[in-house]
């Protein structure tokens, strides 16, 4: 399936970000169960399943270098109000899809390297939601 994505750069990055984090739980034996999967309340990036668990991943991308001491590691922009919006939309999506695997809510981290457009490095932070996304 070919997404659409909007037009521009940030989009074009976080397309790849997605993309490459997508690959990287299927080779780590995940079943992708959606992509940019649309609720009411919000998009969920990723869903997939592994062993017990159905995870939720919101995948945050950066360029390595300037980007990273600017703004931050990518799981940082992941905020309170964040959390609240994507719990949100994963109690709305478990409650029109059932499941008898346990939510986990993950962020998974696209590092991109801007000289080498095929480089990237990927970091999947499990349970990365606390008590302050309810």
């Amino acid at each position: 399936m070919k997404l659409k994505y909007k037009k521009g750069v940030k989009n074009r990055i976080g397309a790849r970000g997605e993309k490459y984090a997508a690959r990287w739980l299927w080779l780590h034996g995940y079943r992708i169960i959606g992509r940019n999967v649309e609720m009411r309340s919000g998009e969920l990036d990723i869903i997939a399943a592994k062993g017990q668990y159905i995870c939720f991943c919101e995948v945050k991308t950066r360029k390595d270098g300037k980007n990273i001491e600017i703004y931050g590691r990518p799981a940082k922009a992941v905020n309170r109000e964040k959390r609240i919006h994507i719990v949100r939309a994963v109690k709305e999506y478990l409650s029109d899809h059932p499941s008898d695997k346990q939510p986990r809510l993950d962020i998974i981290e696209v590092y991109l390297d801007p000289d080498k457009p095929r480089k990237h490095r990927v970091v999947h932070i499990e349970r990365a939601f606390g008590d302050d996304s309810r």
